[in-house]
């Protein structure tokens, strides 16, 4: 039963010991823990869930998802009233390896697989996914701004019921458009980190919350210019992802209608190509006599026998007759094209070249 696409198998994170490497480029390092290396690194693939929880067969009942503890549901609160007040801080976080591993207490899970690939996720998981996915930092019609904190749906139907918290801290439902495009790269970015997250040392959330807060000078800074500039800027790469889907697929029409174009004009492009390359080929003779003249002129001035002044005087109209006879050549093909073409605007002598060429396999006229 295949549920993902081949890019958003696990990824093992094979780091420089002592370091990880964020999807940016930037190198951090970590620090060991305090206790003893684990005997295994145990691994965060996905697969088909046994709990009964995610992946119900037959007429079963599912299992009821237990509850979270208290201490959890408070460390879950915590992360999401200061959401945005994390993200205002991303530069600083993930600056440091320790706060990058911080865990976040969010379960996010999908049908049929459950929690696999989302275990354990981390701060810095949560803001590289929220600067690189389109709907995981949101702006709603009005100008409302909000967060996806929590993943859950189906990767087959794409049906989804994940959660939002906005600016003024309120959470919400929502539903994500291409849901696979969105808890894909999250797993994607979770299992990057799966080893790093069983050997390094991380902060808790209170603690990078409290050196935040430090650094802030204990004041409640106002974090509404860097998170408006974030958004900006999450906007900004979105805009430019769709130009560039955008010249994408005018390329690919381009290409189809000029396929089309040369194919419906095929035996014309060919005797025009056939007459103008026949007509090169007759000027390029005089070309050649006269560069061998170039030739003979410049050892004469190396010889002695004439001076410079008079081989600039022979040498001038030498190269104004090649460079006039290239133009022709060049006229001739435009005037040529428009002859047989008067009404197609779009073929000119280059698009007849590249298909002559291409279906007949030939070499080409030579490069002017």
């Amino acid at each position: 039963m295949s549920i993902v696409a081949e890019p958003f198998k696990e990824d093992k994170g094979q780091f420089p010991e002592g370091k990880i490497i964020l999807t940016d480029g930037r190198t951090l390092d970590c620090y060991p823990l305090a206790e003893q290396k684990p005997e295994k690194i145990e691994t965060d693939s996905l697969q088909l869930d046994t709990t009964g929880q995610y992946l119900i067969i037959g007429r079963r009942k599912p299992t009821p998802v237990p509850k979270p503890s208290a201490t959890v549901e408070e460390l879950r609160q915590l992360f999401i009233s200061n959401a945005f007040y994390l993200l205002a801080h991303k530069e600083r976080i993930l600056s440091d390896s320790r706060m990058f591993l911080c865990p976040v207490a969010i379960q996010n899970g999908i049908a049929y697989t459950g929690t696999s690939g989302f275990r354990k996720p981390t701060l810095g998981v949560y803001l590289e996914w929220w600067g690189q996915v389109k709907e995981a930092m949101r702006t709603d019609k009005n100008g409302c701004r909000s967060l996806v904190y929590q993943l859950a749906g189906s990767p087959l139907s794409g049906r989804n019921c994940c959660g939002a918290v906005r600016e003024d801290g309120k959470t919400e439902t929502v539903s994500l458009s291409s849901f696979n495009r969105h808890w894909g790269p999250f797993m994607h970015l979770n299992q990057r980190y799966t080893e790093a997250k069983q050997l390094y040392h991380a902060y808790t959330l209170q603690e990078v919350l409290d050196i935040l807060h430090q650094e802030d000078d204990n004041s409640k800074a106002d974090c509404s210019v860097m998170i408006d500039v974030l958004y900006m800027k999450h906007e900004i790469e979105l805009l430019n992802q769709r130009i560039e889907a955008i010249k994408e697929e005018c390329d690919r029409w381009h290409d189809k209608y000029e396929d089309a174009l040369t194919r419906y004009n095929a035996e014309e492009m060919r005797q025009v190509y056939a007459d103008c390359e026949a007509f090169e080929t007759n000027v390029t003779k005089e070309i050649d006599a006269l560069k061998a003249q170039k030739k003979d002129l410049k050892e004469n001035l190396k010889r002695g026998r004439i001076d410079n002044v008079s081989y600039q005087r022979q040498l001038t109209p030498l190269k104004k007759r090649i460079s006039d006879l290239f133009f022709q050549i060049s006229r001739y093909q435009c005037e040529k094209v428009h002859e047989v073409f008067p009404k197609e605007k779009d073929i000119n002598f280059n698009i007849i070249k590249k298909f002559v060429s291409n279906s007949s396999g030939c070499n080409g006229m030579s490069a002017l």
